[in-house]
């Protein structure tokens, strides 16, 4: 009977969480986490912090995908390094179980200082501490000073009740074109390109368009248990199949079905370019 007992409690409380809204705290939860992991990276060090935080599944999108408790494990900080950033919005499941932070970060490298904008996808465990799924990012911007925000915006509209196309066959629309975002962005949606910080709404569709041409290929992706929010990671490939680059989505289920509430293009970064009589050195995961 006592089984029985537990049993029922924790049935209701996962319906709970898949039909209530998530609450103001669990949202002010991921907030913390995004700045401990910030705190930690001043304090121990942009690697340890990284190992620290991340989740068993977790990924770093670079040159390629790859499973980030593995690329951790044998990377070191270079000399000197100091990496800021802070969350600027950021959205999160009504299951209280899944979320996404992104800001501007500053790198910092001896005298060379760069800016961009971190995007970071949250999975919160059964022992209700908040660890990285996915890190990415765009930049480094080729523009001035980039502020610290003070405050987080929440983005997205989630709706419990609403239905819709399934996610996998919007994707696969999207995928065919990925610079054609305006069938699938959120009125609050966020365009990430390496150009500059993030273009919102019309902008962000304007700025997609503008983007290099390419069909995306779904890597990995996920959803809350709630099943309002999804991410998902691929590559995108410029005609004849080259690989320029890879995407991180988030998805969210409102009103009028799925909407993509960030879409993020992170390309490859440039080879170095040999000088006579040199041999070029390859990219780390570039092969």
């Amino acid at each position: 009977m006592s089984n029985l007992r537990n049993f029922a409690l924790v049935a209701a409380a996962l319906l709970a969480m898949a039909n209530g809204p998530a609450a103001e705290d669990d949202f002010d939860t991921l907030i913390a986490a995004e700045r401990h992991f910030a705190a930690d990276a001043a304090a121990l060090g942009i690697t340890p912090a990284f190992r620290a935080h991340v989740a068993p599944e977790g990924v770093l999108i670079a040159q390629e995908p790859r499973s980030a408790p593995v690329a951790l494990a044998t990377q070191t900080d270079p000399p000197g390094a100091k990496l800021e950033w802070q969350p600027e919005a950021a959205g999160i499941a009504r299951s209280g179980d899944l979320g996404f932070t992104t800001g501007p970060y500053v790198l910092r490298l001896g005298e060379q200082v760069s800016h961009g904008q971190f995007f970071t996808i949250w999975r919160r465990g059964a022992d209700g501490k908040w660890r990285w799924l996915i890190d990415s990012g765009s930049g480094p911007f080729k523009l001035g000073e980039v502020g610290m925000p003070a405050q987080v915006k929440r983005i997205g509209t989630p709706d419990a009740s609403a239905q819709g196309e399934d996610l996998a066959a919007i994707e696969r629309r999207l995928d065919a074109d990925v610079t054609a975002v305006r069938e699938f962005l959120a009125g609050d949606g966020r365009v990430l390109r390496p150009s500059g910080p993030p273009a919102i709404g019309e902008a962000g569709i304007a700025l997609a368009a503008r983007g290099p041409r390419g069909t995306g290929t779904r890597l990995g992706g996920g959803q809350s248990f709630a099943g309002d929010l999804a991410y998902s990671y691929g590559r995108i490939d410029a005609a004849g199949g080259t690989l320029i680059g890879h995407y991180v989505r988030i998805w969210q289920r409102g009103a009028t079905g799925w909407r993509l509430l960030v879409d993020q293009f992170a390309p490859l970064p440039p080879r170095p370019v040999a000088q006579a009589g040199e041999v070029t050195q390859p990219t780390p995961g570039s092969s």
